[in-house]
């Protein structure tokens, strides 16, 4: 099933020039990107966006980083694509994160960890809405898109 999923790459992954090495990851498993953008997250957005961890100890410290810095907000679509992203995004501490995924490659706190991925499609779906408008989403054809699923979306 096509699927559409939000990733960020968080002011970590950013500040160490990391973008274009986890795109790349994305790009050849074969997941399409139909939106994108560098932007500074707001504290109304990031409290939103982790607002089912505000009970938790750590919320704070997750609401000032993401907001420390510039991240890049994307869209990806494929077969899957929110299960396909977090395999390979890899677990959320990068000291369980398996090598040859984003974390387990690249990230070595559990605080830095580089990069957000939606959990399931329901939640998807909302992260995509607070971060990007339904005309800043593009869909287009691939060429190589036949190649890559046999669903022939």
């Amino acid at each position: 099933m096509m699927q559409r999923t939000l990733v960020l790459i968080k002011p970590d992954g950013v500040q160490r020039g990391l973008v274009g090495d986890i795109i790349k990851r994305f790009e050849r498993k074969g997941l399409k990107l139909v939106a994108m953008r560098l932007r500074q997250i707001e504290q109304e957005l990031a409290e939103k966006h982790y607002a089912v961890h505000r009970d938790r100890d750590f919320y704070r410290g997750l609401v000032s980083f993401i907001t420390s810095g510039p991240v890049v907000a994307m869209v990806l679509e494929g077969p899957d694509a929110v299960r396909q992203v977090r395999n390979l995004v890899g677990a959320t501490s990068p000291a369980e994160a398996v090598p040859g995924t984003v974390r387990g490659d690249m990230a070595a706190d559990l605080r830095l960890n580089l990069i957000h991925a939606s959990d399931a499609p329901e939640t998807a779906a909302e992260e995509i809405g607070n971060f990007f408008d339904d005309d800043e989403i593009l869909s287009y054809s691939r060429t190589a898109d036949e190649w890559i699923s046999s669903s022939g979306e």
